[in-house]
This record gives C-alpha cells, structure tokens and sequence, in this order.
C-alpha cells in the first residue's frame, strides 16, 4: 500500500547552490508493531543507512535521512523473533519524508487504519506511507523484504537522482534486485541525458537544500565536469537553473494560491519574501505582488 502526500512541501532550508548550509536530516519513520517481521523493516533501514554513506560528502555534519521506529505508545516492542526494538511514542512524530509500516502478518490492514488514525490525531505531515509488511505463508519473508526495500530506493531516487541509487546498489545485496538494477544501469545513458535527467531533479527539488556536490551526484560526475557539462547543455548554470525553478515554483503558488509572498519563499526553499522579491524582479522583471495582481487581472478580463 503506498500513498503520496504533499509532495510539494517537504523538509527543506534556504536552497542554494554551492552553499555551505548543512542539510536538514530527511526523517525516515518505520511503524512497528507486537509481532512485527524484522527482515523487512532492518532491509529498509539499511538503504537509508546506505544512502547517507554514500551522500556523506556535501551534507556537512548531518545524514540526508534519519531513520526512527515508531510504535503507538514509545518504548520496547517484540518482533516475531522476540528481538525488542526501542520506539518513538507516535505523539511526538514529527515531520517526515516517509513512513513504513512494518505491521504483523495476520493483522496488516487493520494496523495501516491505526496508524492513519494516530496521524490525523497527531496532526503530522507525512510525504509517503508504505505499507511493507504484508506477509503471507511462511517463506515469503524475502519477498516482503525485497518490496520494502524497492519502495525505499525508489524514494532514494526520487530524492537524489539515479546516479546517487546507483551506488546505493552497489553497496545492497543484488538478491531480487536485478531488474532495479538493470533500470538504473549506466548502459547507454549519454552526457546529455544524465544532465537532462540532473535539471529535471533540480526543479523537481527545488525547495530543498542542494548543492553543487549533491546536484552531481545526480549525474554521477565530479562536480568540475559537472558544471562544464551542464552549461554546455542546459546553457546556464545550475545555480541559475535552481533560481529559475525557484521563480516557476513560486510563480505557480501565487497564481493558485493566495498564501502570503513570505510563506511562499520559504515553501520555495528561500529565507524570506523580500529574498523572493529581489529574484523573482531578476528572473520576471517584475514583483510577485505585481505578478498575482497581473494574473488575476486577466483571468477576469477572460
């Protein structure tokens, strides 16, 4: 079961390229229950930790995910291999990128309603909800573990780029994975489209934290190589790129939107409304004051 929620806004600071700013943790939550399947909740939490190897350099001090289980009430839960697991009370679960629910064979469904019930009460806000733990007969452990862990790639993609999974795989167990393996293989992908493929992560990213290291991950290139080959494509730079989708970002909230300029920069990545003005009269020649009035202006001329 997998359900996208509020892609747009994500945890996320001041996005710029080059910057020095250290990256804010991504939260990566595991939902456990009494009599929950270790295998596949410790197979997702292993490619997180995979990941935050592999995305050591460009994140400062801090990892790009922090992995927690959660249970309803805190405290030690036993796995059906009576291995108790410390928990975060589900009442102070905060913002997450993703949240897996390892639950208990039989009981699967039902625990996927309370956990949708503890969130609505607790009023967080969740990116994803994976259900990873639908277990049926015995010996189908690997194959419930193998789900997990394709969801939990998957996110690793969406958040960093192909390049990036690419070496995440490596550092997996190849079991199962093969077809995963063979999508993201570096066979015939060229210059053009890995920076292609690097643009279109930035924009889609673009009210995160990146830097110049982290947007060359995304093609795999050292970031001197990186630079030459995006201008060379794209003709501009990638921080400008990231401006431009910061602007089209914002450009879209104020037309559908009538959420403040100052909460609008800071869901496009940037500090205040006065920052988003100075871009937005760079990139638009205009202010996005100006540039609501101009669209609702000719939404009632038509």
């Amino acid at each position: 079961m997998h359900t996208s929620r509020n892609n747009i806004a994500r945890n996320s600071h001041q996005v710029t390229a080059g910057s020095n700013h250290t990256t804010t943790p991504q939260v990566i939550g595991i939902v456990v229950f009494d009599g929950f399947s270790m295998l596949p909740a410790a197979e997702v939490a292993d490619v997180f930790d995979k990941a935050n190897r592999v995305l050591a350099i460009g994140h400062g001090d801090a990892p790009a995910y922090r992995t927690i289980f959660v249970s309803r009430y805190g405290g030690c839960v036993s796995s059906s291999a009576h291995i108790d697991v410390l928990t975060q009370s589900a009442d102070f679960f905060g913002k997450t990128r993703a949240l897996f629910i390892a639950s208990s064979d039989a009981e699967s469904t039902a625990q996927h309603g309370q956990v949708e019930g503890w969130l609505c009460k607790a009023a967080v806000g969740i990116e994803e909800i994976i259900s990873i733990a639908n277990a049926g007969p015995a010996g189908s452990y690997a194959s419930v573990a193998r789900s997990g862990v394709r969801q939990a790639l998957e996110l690793v993609r969406q958040d960093f780029g192909a390049a990036t999974l690419r070496r995440v795989l490596d550092m997996l167990p190849d079991s199962g994975l093969s077809n995963f393996i063979t999508i993201v293989s570096d066979t015939g992908t060229s210059i053009k489209q890995k920076i292609l493929e690097s643009a279109q992560w930035i924009a889609s990213n673009c009210n995160r934290s990146i830097s110049i290291t982290m947007a060359a991950q995304t093609a795999g290139m050292s970031e001197r190589s990186y630079l030459r080959h995006f201008r060379a494509e794209m003709g501009l730079k990638p921080s400008e790129h990231l401006r431009r989708s910061r602007v089209d970002l914002a450009a879209a909230m104020l037309e559908s939107s009538d959420l403040p300029v100052d909460k609008i920069a800071r869901r496009c990545g940037l500090t205040s409304g006065e920052c988003l003005a100075r871009l937005f009269r760079q990139v638009r020649n205009v202010s996005p004051t100006e540039y609501r009035a101009r669209v609702r202006l000719s939404r009632i001329e038509s």
